[in-house]
């Protein structure tokens, strides 16, 4: 916030809310990116099957599903074991997964599945490769899981949109038509409030408490009781209070 004009007529005061549009424009970027990952790339089921040939080998063929319903097929030839593989998050938190095991290589399950369904799909898998049987078909399923992350994201990139398209907020004092005029311009539309000088009853500074720090912002008082914030965003007490004094010696008052 500061002032980018003063005459013997004029006094124009401008604030830029630029941490909303850097905080937002992360936000909106980062929201939308993950958003698209977990509805077009990220996998939320998958179908194992395999069968039984004589001489005994079994293959299989894995098939995972997208939320939007692509797929990806995987062939895996000859599989000796399922287990289940046990992942350490920050802070101490656990999630699991299930490893297909064949004289290939290993092949990665979907992640973020309960201990206890991994549990009841390797029990299958290895009953499957120690018995006779022919045929065998086994599914995870994790839609509701993406589903929820998927809106989280989707709910950051709104407010990202919503912080990044911040208005500009344009105070300017006129002494020529007595009148202050305030002028919000932004991507939701622009907004023009205008009072005549003597409406206007004193202006104070606004606080509000952020973490461990606060935020100030000007604001108007006018006769009718009305609050007009000169800026809509809380900003540095250093700056509100040098605009403030300004505008207080530009009208030549002490409100």
């Amino acid at each position: 916030m500061k002032v980018v004009e003063e005459t013997h007529t004029r006094l124009v005061v401008k604030h830029q809310p630029i941490m909303n549009w850097l905080w937002g424009s992360l936000l909106f970027i980062g929201g939308l990116s993950f958003w698209i990952y977990f509805i077009f790339f990220d996998f939320a089921s998958l179908r194992f099957t395999c069968t039984r040939s004589a001489p005994p080998e079994i293959n299989c063929e894995l098939k995972r599903f997208t939320l939007v319903g692509s797929m990806e097929k995987v062939k895996i030839f000859d599989p000796q074991q399922a287990y289940i593989k046990t992942i350490l998050g920050s802070k101490g938190s656990r999630s699991y997964q299930t490893i297909i095991v064949s004289r290939f290589g290993e092949f990665s399950l979907l992640p973020n599945i309960s201990y206890q369904e991994n549990e009841k799909f390797i029990i299958k898998v290895n009953s499957f490769i120690n018995s006779g049987e022919s045929f065998f078909v086994a599914t995870q399923n994790r839609r509701i899981y993406l589903f929820y992350i998927s809106l989280l994201a989707f709910v950051l990139s709104g407010v990202g949109a919503f912080l990044a398209t911040s208005p500009l907020s344009i105070c300017t004092f006129y002494k020529s038509i007595n009148k202050v005029l305030i002028e919000r311009k932004g991507l939701r539309g622009n907004k023009i409030i205008e009072y005549p000088l003597e409406e206007i009853v004193r202006f104070y500074i606004q606080d509000k408490r952020v973490k461990y720090s606060r935020l100030y912002r000007a604001v108007i008082f006018i006769k009718d009781g009305k609050e007009i914030p000169i800026h809509l965003e809380y900003t540095d007490e250093k700056s509100v209070k040098y605009v403030v004094m300004k505008i207080r010696q530009f009208l030549n008052v002490n409100l």
